[in-house]
């Protein structure tokens, strides 16, 4: 008897081992979920610091507004696509750039190391999904026309004519320009300040939309943009948008010239030890060159500060110059400080 019973018995045996062992390659036995925590001391420490506080040009992330938001769409996009320019976080300004960890990090180690900061440090917000992160990496593709209608209407309204506060599009020459990167370097970097169009001043803020929208929606809609409403221009490449590069920040340059500048130069570009940047005439010209090879490079008593001050910083503290105690002139970018050998 205990011989016939022999067979089922192994046979049942076998079944369990097979089905234990498809359970442990699907990952529902033994595996062991993503450590946020650990995730965040390995990548994100070196800059937030530990405590979250984060220092230099590096924000807090405990006691921030936006990482403690119930809605934790903005902060996945910014870890998942990255974050440039200046952000502004419990009244203070900082000027880091967030490099993009899409291809860094799996979906469900954003979800944990984001549920981690969201409830470390007293923070106290929602934990994140892996579903989540998903949705957001690979977002339901709209048309350029959805988008528009989406993200650019209210401002600029439906049809493109703009408002008493916001600059039309239809018929703007920044739109419908043969070369379209003035018009992405907008969409990307964001603009605030008076904008002329058609002998209008417009005098409202764009915002940044580099972290909200990926380089293929932005081309999508600035595609349409410039094919709408009887504009006629070329369509726009991610290419073209990858390319549009970091905002130069003017706040961020005002802290620099305060910090190494100003005891020479005069914390209002008066001069002292070294000569006024206020009204100096080889500032005040449409091409920067000449200032940014004397920052780059040095010249008499004036230091290099190359390999001191980023090419992004020395961008912003020339920008702020060149726009401050009367001076006027266009602001310089990060490529033009690069070109400088």
């Amino acid at each position: 008897m205990l011989k016939n019973n022999v067979a089922p018995v192994v046979l049942a045996g076998l079944v369990v081992m097979v089905l234990i062992s498809a359970a442990f390659e699907k990952g529902a036995i033994g595996a062991q979920p993503p450590d946020g925590k650990a995730i965040f001391l390995n990548n994100c420490a070196a800059c937030h610091q530990a405590n979250g506080r984060g220092g230099g040009p590096f924000p807090p992330l405990a006691a921030n507004s936006d990482v403690n938001r119930a809605d934790s769409s903005n902060l996945i996009e910014i870890v998942l696509n990255g974050r440039s320019g200046p952000i502004t976080v419990n009244g203070k300004q900082y000027g880091a750039n967030m490099p993009a960890w899409r291809t860094e990090l799996s979906n469900s180690e954003i979800a944990a190391v984001l549920t981690y900061i969201r409830t470390a440090w007293q923070n106290n917000a929602p934990a994140v999904s892996e579903d989540q992160v998903a949705a957001a990496r690979a977002p339901e593709a709209l048309s350029g026309a959805a988008l528009f209608a989406a993200k650019c209407s209210t401002c600029h309204q439906k049809s493109g004519q703009g408002t008493t506060v916001y600059p039309p599009l239809a018929g703007n020459p920044v739109v419908t320009a043969a070369d379209p990167s003035a018009m992405i370097a907008i969409i990307v970097n964001g603009l605030s300040g008076p904008l002329t169009v058609h002998g209008k001043t417009f005098n409202s803020r764009m915002p940044t939309w580099k972290g909200q929208l990926s380089n293929a929606d932005i081309a999508s809609v600035a595609t349409y943009v410039r094919s709408a409403w009887g504009n006629n221009a070329s369509p726009v490449s991610e290419d073209q948008v990858a390319a549009a590069g970091s905002r130069v920040s003017v706040e961020v340059g005002a802290a620099i010239f305060s910090k190494n500048c100003a005891a020479c130069h005069g914390a209002k570009g008066t001069g002292g030890v070294g000569p006024a940047l206020a009204g100096n005439p080889r500032i005040n010209i449409d091409n920067p060159t000449p200032m940014l090879t004397t920052i780059v490079q040095g010249r008499n008593q004036m230091p290099s500060w190359r390999g001191q001050l980023s090419a992004s910083d020395i961008a912003a503290v020339a920008s702020f110059v060149r726009s401050s105690w009367g001076n006027h002139v266009p602001a310089v970018t990060v490529q033009e400080v690069a070109a400088i050998k």
